[in-house]
């Protein structure tokens, strides 16, 4: 088994090393599960240490393939905002989008490919009414990786990851196996997001419960759970928030940008991605046996950064 630790690109995450040594010496022997937004400059992310390539996530997408542009001027106010967001206004934009990906992972070197199945607009977010099924997202998701890796029969893994919006959850066996179906690429596994997993049960409380959870869902999946190649460890136990914005959800506001400003306050305030550190889950991860554990956390500075990984090392003896 690998273990790696997430990192972006992005300066937030890149200014807190003052040089790629830092950096590795924060690894310590881990490898690196990275996201590209912007450009490397300082080259602080070493090639050779990138065991991973989480693609850039688009949780609202679904319409733009369809050719909806009515559904899509509703989220997005205007047209411009449209190709802004997406490159583009037709689902060819969609492939250009994740092709880059592909490219950063030809780059890098990397391992596995990290596709969130999922999607859902603004307000859907905050209601948790979807407006798309989780087998109306899950063969449109497959449909775009179809066309994404039809001409990559041997590149790195390709890992769907499960939320908790519509999609892959991870909660239902059947829905799960749908998905690994269709995807036609054949070196295609799971990454399941132990975090995310929790989102789905408002009533967990505890770190112990949440271990219980996610027990009782593989055995659910039974031979499924054989397609698991990776895990996201985190926790974040804020149910009881997911459910009382679902009850009364907030006015949104009349802009797309300000729309989207509530939403990332939001999702942040409920997927927190801490240390999963109970006893259990040593024993949960021995139960998955995952190729790859990547220590999905998030932190504010190098100083929680270093804390936070010890928290989590700590559960494996290290």
């Amino acid at each position: 088994m690998k273990t790696q630790i997430n990192l972006t690109t992005s300066c937030c995450d890149l200014d807190r090393f003052a040089s790629q040594s830092v950096l590795t010496g924060l690894l310590e022997n881990d490898g690196i599960e990275l996201t590209c937004f912007e450009d490397d400059a300082r080259g602080i992310v070493p090639a050779g240490l990138v065991t991973g390539l989480h693609m850039s996530c688009l949780p609202y997408w679904l319409d733009l393939w369809r050719g909806d542009r009515a559904a899509c001027l509703r989220e997005f106010d205007d047209a411009e905002t449209v190709r802004a967001t997406f490159g583009g206004d037709t689902p060819d934009a969609l492939l250009a989008h994740y092709r880059k990906d592909l490219a950063h992972a030809q780059r890098y070197g990397a391992e596995y490919l990290v596709f969130h199945v999922c999607d859902g607009s603004i307000e859907e977010t905050f209601t948790g009414c979807a407006r798309h099924t989780d087998a109306e997202v899950i063969d449109a998701a497959a449909d775009l990786l179809n066309e994404l890796f039809k001409n990559a029969a041997d590149g790195p893994w390709l890992l769907l990851e499960n939320l908790w919006y519509a999609g892959h959850r991870f909660t239902d066996p059947e829905m799960t196996a749908r998905l690994l179906e269709r995807v036609k690429y054949p070196k295609t596994g799971l990454m399941l997001d132990t975090g995310h997993l929790l989102h789905t049960n408002f009533a967990l409380r505890t770190q112990e419960e949440g271990v219980r959870y996610i027990h009782g869902m593989l055995d659910r999946h039974g031979e499924l759970c054989k397609r698991i190649r990776g895990v996201h460890l985190n926790q974040s136990l804020t149910g009881a928030r997911m459910a009382s914005v679902q009850a009364n959800p907030p006015a949104l506001a009349k802009t797309y940008r300000e729309r989207s400003e509530q939403l990332f306050y939001y999702v942040f305030s409920i997927d927190r991605h801490e240390p999963f550190t109970c006893p259990g889950v040593k024993e949960l991860i021995d139960r998955i046996a995952p190729d790859y554990l990547t220590f999905e956390l998030i932190s504010h500075n190098l100083e929680e950064h270093r804390r936070l990984l010890k928290e989590q090392r700590a559960v494996f003896g290290r």
